[in-house]
């Protein structure tokens, strides 16, 4: 999806113009461009790093005071020296025991000049760095698929200039250079079906629609920084062009009834916690459809985009302080907040960067699905780790029967993952790395776009382009092996996503009913001997082997459900499931994850305590999604229920599996009520007690109509601990 705009720059020169010479060009001074430039400089090689703003750091210098950080534990290399930068920064400049260190949070909150001061030192410690500021990209020329200059627009000099080097990093949120180069690319969501992913596509609305396909991006919105206090704030600016019709229909509606006392209220991220000298980062403000067109839109569409995110914003909270329709004391109180008077100072105290969440995304030599970020989580070429929950914030309003909804991708927590080198780098472009609009779907986006993991892949590119710099070849032929081991040797985290690599081999491929079938739990390269194997050939949890080679003869002519579940010396598991058609292949078991029930009450997700070094680890052994919204906690005062209803392709017996991992604290009496075709069968199940290291447990045999006739719902009335459920499976035992 090249638009005119691209193709037409693309193939335009620019003879006599400067040339800007540099081993490694930079387009993007995000923090994935700052840490690319000071990775490549740290290797010995020369950088221009060109920005679009006056100010390096993109959102995290932009206005955003609290970092999505996903588990601390995974963060390391020079986005570790980051955060340890700030804290450092606050621990010299107001004492070890100040309220600024404590509010710094071990230097994951900041202020926004704090975070550009320090991104400017790691720059400046770097003498071969060289930073071009407010150049806003204009074309790249291309020798068959080879970068051979960049060409900017200077906005201070009104000129053209150009750029040229051995390997170009795209690092802009919106992949501009990508895209002028002709690399495949992505905008919206992928359908369901696309890449078999639980989350994509429509996740409300009428039912023919969900799971489809669209072009469309989450919101846009500001970081906008704000403070509550009143010596170093201004009071909130009325906008060029002020409109409070949204806000009058919300906030002032719930202020007006007294369900918000003040500003505090309307965000989470304000009162108890504040970052360093009572700054807070205002991520709301959300503006749903006004992100479309943005992202392959000319400068000066951009330009109309972000000035009315920036008006939308400032009219939300001119209204809340000023509109006389509301509250006296409600307006006092919101008077007591505003901009920070020392933020922003040449830009009327508004933050300069707007928070592009999600811009192109390329389809590169490996393309990160839902899958890599909940399942196939290790990978032998990773080079940095991510761990922050698939969040995605509104995409667009849909009608629901009764009225309007927002409607977004549903947000699932997620163990730590690895980054594969393959996604930073185009199929066929030997010069160019992507670290931010790396090679994903929207799904597996919605995790890896978080600030940290774009300072780690950044310093992954820098160090990869000196790699491919040094032995003169490209970038898609650096060795892995070779690049994970510099970035180790300088700080990195790696392997932090580690399963043990296995697949399920066997022969015949399509066996008859009653042929005996040989099974293989073929293992990839290991990091720790696998000790142990278990075997599931009927799709219920029971276990029915336990080696590593393993033969069975199937019964029914169905498609069954298979799964070996390995675990290494150094305790990580791994579960592979595969589906082996046997006979006519005529039956099909059916699996419902909770994520695809409808559930009522709070039902919380967990994050299992996943330790990265040696030591115990809690299996986080699952088969959907992610985890989500699969506890309800004991003592839990309001009634919560989970419905699973699923589409079963015949009629007949079924043997009813529920998926969960025993555990100490759950309950041994979770209610199951259950509507088949037999009537309404009430039991208990323990979920106190392991019976299998699978999670699925069979709990009795059933007979189902065809369709979707038959329900199982599960609830925390009278249960003596937490319940837990990650699915319900009907598996097919004939008719």
């Amino acid at each position: 999806m090249i638009t005119r705009f691209a193709i037409v720059f693309c193939l335009v020169s620019f003879p006599g113009l400067a040339v800007e010479r540099a081993d490694v060009i930079i387009y993007g001074g995000t923090p994935a461009g700052v840490m690319s430039a000071v990775a490549a400089a740290r290797h010995g090689n020369t950088v221009a790093l060109v920005d679009v703003n006056k100010h390096v750091g993109g959102v995290v210098s932009g206005g955003l005071t609290a970092t999505d950080i996903g588990d601390r534990k995974t963060v390391g290399g020079l986005a570790d020296e980051f955060f340890k930068r700030v804290l450092k920064h606050y621990t010299t400049t107001y004492g070890a025991d100040s309220k600024q260190v404590k509010d710094c949070h071990e230097g994951l909150k900041f202020e926004p000049k704090v975070a550009e001061m320090i991104f400017e030192q790691m720059l400046a410690e770097m003498k071969k760095v060289t930073i071009y500021r407010a150049h806003r990209y204009k074309s790249v020329t291309l020798d068959k698929t080879t970068i051979k200059e960049l060409v900017v627009y200077d906005l201070a000099t009104k000129t053209a200039k150009t750029f040229t080097g051995d390997v170009f990093i795209d690092a802009s949120y919106e992949g501009d250079v990508l895209a002028g180069a002709r690399v495949p690319y992505r905008i919206g969501r992928e359908a369901k079906a696309e890449f078999g992913e639980y989350l994509a596509g429509l996740s409300e609305g009428p039912g023919q629609l969900r799971g489809l396909g669209d072009h469309r991006t989450m919101a846009y919105n500001y970081r906008v920084c704000v403070t509550s206090d009143t010596a170093n704030r201004v009071l909130f600016p009325k906008p060029a062009h002020y409109d409070p019709t949204p806000f009058a229909r919300t906030d002032g509606e719930r202020a007006k009834k007294g369900a918000i006392k003040g500003f505090g209220n309307l965000f989470t991220t304000t009162i108890g916690k504040a970052g360093p000298n009572e700054k807070y980062d205002a991520n709301w403000c959300d503006f749903v459809g006004n992100s479309e067109g943005y992202i392959e839109g000319d400068w000066e569409t951009r330009d109309r985009i972000a000035a009315k995110e920036r008006d939308y914003f400032l009219s939300r909270l001119w209204y809340l302080q000023n509109d006389p329709e509301l509250p006296e004391a409600f307006r006092n109180e919101v008077r007591g907040w505003g901009l920070p008077k020392d933020e922003f100072t040449d830009n009327g105290n508004f933050p300069f960067q707007l928070y592009v969440r999600t811009g192109r995304r390329m389809l590169g030599a490996y393309i990160m699905c839902e899958r890599d970020v909940t399942q196939d989580r290790w990978k032998a070429d990773g080079v940095c780790s991510g761990s922050y929950g698939v969040d995605c914030h509104w995409i667009q309003w849909i009608w629901n029967g009764t009225g309007y909804e927002t409607e977004q991708t549903q947000h699932v927590a997620v163990h730590p993952y690895d980054i594969p080198y393959r996604s930073l780098t185009p199929i066929d472009h030997p010069n160019l790395l992507v670290p931010v609009c790396l090679s994903s779907t929207h799904v597996a986006y919605c995790s890896t776009r978080m600030e940290p993991v774009f300072m780690m892949l950044g310093q992954a590119a820098g160090t990869a382009a000196h790699l491919a710099i040094e032995a003169k070849g490209a970038v898609q032929k650096v060795d892995a092996a070779k690049l994970r081991e510099v970035l180790r040797s300088d700080g990195a985290i790696l392997d932090a996503g580690y399963q043990p690599p296995v697949k399920i081999v066997w022969t015949p491929e399509h066996p008859k009913v009653g042929e005996v079938v040989h099974f293989t739990a073929k293992e990839g390269v290991v990091l720790n001997p696998i000790m142990q194997t278990w075997w599931d050939f009927d799709g219920n949890g029971t276990v029915d082997g336990a080696n590593r080679k393993a033969d069975h003869a199937f019964e029914l002519d169905k498609v069954y459900t298979v799964s070996a579940l390995v675990l290494d010396s150094e305790g990580f598991r791994r579960l592979v499931t595969v589906e082996v058609p046997v006979g006519l292949a005529i039956g099909k078991d059916v699996t419902v994850d909770d994520f695809e029930a409808e559930s009522f009450g709070r039902w919380d997700g967990t994050r299992p305590d996943v330790v990265i070094k040696a030591g115990v680890r809690r299996p986080d052994v699952f088969f959907g999604p992610g985890v989500h919204r699969d506890v309800v906690r004991k003592g839990a005062k309001t009634p919560a229920r989970i419905l699973f209803q699923p589409n079963l392709p015949r009629a007949g017996r079924y043997q009813l599996c529920l998926g969960f991992r025993a555990a100490r604290g759950h309950a041994t009496n979770v209610p199951l009520v259950i509507h088949c075709a037999e009537g309404v069968k009430k039991l208990a199940v323990d979920e106190h007690k392991e019976t299998t290291p699978f999670n699925f447990t069979p709990v009795g045999e059933f007979k189902f109509h065809a369709g979707e006739n038959g329900t199982v719902q599960i609830t925390n009335g009278g249960t003596d601990g937490a319940v837990v459920v990650d699915g319900v499976r009907w598996v097919w035992l004939g008719s």
